[in-house]
């Protein structure tokens, strides 16, 4: 029987975790990818504002790819960032609050892994960042 939690956690714990659940999707068994599935839309839902608020706009979009075209020529990439540089502005003040936003708490329900139903295949580093949910 799985168990299931409301935590209230930091949203870079919370990412961290998401980060985590991705990693081990194609791997386990049916009990094990349940568990997985309902941590995973259980804290996409949560963060979906955070998503929102990351998404940059347009013309960032377009900016950086007029960057990426000229990225080895500093002179280039400069004289773009100079040309646009309120859309520049406006990325920073995006990532400046993602950052204030990942320091936020926020409540997600957790679905619990036992010990007993981790799969044999998964690796250190997958099993490390599972740790919060492995009971």
């Amino acid at each position: 029987m799985s168990s299931t939690k409301k935590e209230t956690l930091k949203v870079q714990e919370v990412v961290d975790i998401l980060q985590a659940l991705y990693s081990v999707q194609e791997i386990g068994d049916l009990e094990f990818a349940k568990r997985v599935s309902k941590s995973t839309l259980s804290i996409e839902k949560v963060l979906k504002p955070l998503d929102d608020t990351m998404r940059p706009s347009k013309e960032f979009e377009e900016l950086a790819k007029l960057v990426n075209k000229v990225r080895d020529d500093e002179e280039a990439v400069k004289k773009l960032e100079e040309e646009h540089k309120e859309v520049v502005e406006e990325r920073l003040k995006q990532i400046d609050t993602v950052e204030v936003i990942l320091q936020d708490f926020v409540d997600v329900e957790l679905t619990y892994i036992e010990e007993d139903i981790l799969p044999k295949d998964i690796n250190a580093k997958q099993l490390k960042g599972l740790q919060p949910l492995i009971i």
